[in-house]
């Protein structure tokens, strides 16, 4: 009889520590919001949620690159945007210095502001990003990774945007195009006003061509940064499914346990008050 009672009171310690182990498992789970604490809780998910931390790790590498491509980007359209201000001026100065009614003295002023648009341009084909590089890079265009296995680049390089201008005359670059135009002015001639003004109209063309494929640039960095939301949310959709606790049911699962806790406690303390004579009598 005294050996049964020994081995129900052994039944009923384990059960109790069994009962303590999993309270403080659901207390865990609450204090963490995470019901997977250990990979032995479930292996393929364990797996899967190391998958996805790693992806994790790699879309948020990817997205701050995108971010720092558009904002390449954005600089460099604000420089193609002065560009083609620049030589919608230009244009207008050459109609005004073509008009046989200019005298030497208008032409002149003309050509002063020609020069000056001409610095103007230098200063932009210089320009230089938030970290110090040259915003069109002289070599090849830098590439962005933006994905596994995908790189993009935000702009065209220098040569691309300044130095390649096709004209009927040739190829040659916007700062060559408008000091030209200001020495064809200062020499009056209406010849070479009229050659030079089809330049400057090529560099128009050229410069509505480049910003046309910038904007082709910016248009995929954009679906890019889309994409990368939306495999951002799926990510942590499926993680949260995969390892969060659903914390009401948690509670109600901790307080069930802890009732039954209480209740083993009360009954195991009534068994040690008994004595001997109690047991076997």
């Amino acid at each position: 009889m005294i050996s049964g009672t020994r081995y129900q009171l052994r039944l009923e310690t384990n059960r109790q520590l069994r009962l303590a182990g999993e309270i403080a498992r659901a207390q865990a789970e609450i204090s963490t919001g995470k019901k997977i604490l250990a990979p032995s809780d479930d292996p393929a998910a364990a797996a899967r949620i190391s998958d996805i931390g790693r992806s994790q790790s790699n879309q948020t590498t990817w997205r701050s690159n995108l971010d720092k491509a558009m904002a390449i980007y954005a600089q460099a359209d604000g420089v193609l945007k002065s560009l083609g201000t620049t030589f919608t001026r230009a244009s207008e100065l050459m109609v005004q210095g073509a008009s046989r009614t200019m005298s030497s003295t208008d032409r002149n002023a003309i050509a002063l502001e020609l020069e000056s648009l001409s610095q103007h341009v230098a200063s932009l084909r210089s320009t230089r990003d938030s970290r110090g590089e040259l915003l069109f890079p002289d070599g090849p265009a830098i590439r962005i990774p933006v994905a596994a296995d995908l790189e993009l680049s935000a702009v065209a390089t220098r040569n691309a945007v300044f130095d390649n201008v096709t004209t009927q005359y040739g190829t040659t670059n916007l700062t060559k195009i408008l000091n030209d135009a200001a020495l064809a002015l200062r020499g009056g001639e209406p010849a070479p006003i009229n050659a030079l003004m089809n330049e400057v109209n090529s560099a128009v063309n050229h410069i509505a061509a480049v910003h046309a494929d910038h904007g082709s640039r910016g248009n995929r960095i954009e679906d890019m940064i889309e994409q990368s939301e939306s495999v951002k949310i799926v990510m942590e959709d499926e993680r949260m499914g995969l390892e969060s606790a659903d914390i009401a049911e948690v509670v109600a699962r901790l307080q069930a346990k802890e009732l039954s806790l209480e209740a083993a406690q009360a009954a195991f303390a009534r068994i040690n008050r008994s004595n001997l004579f109690d047991l076997i009598g």
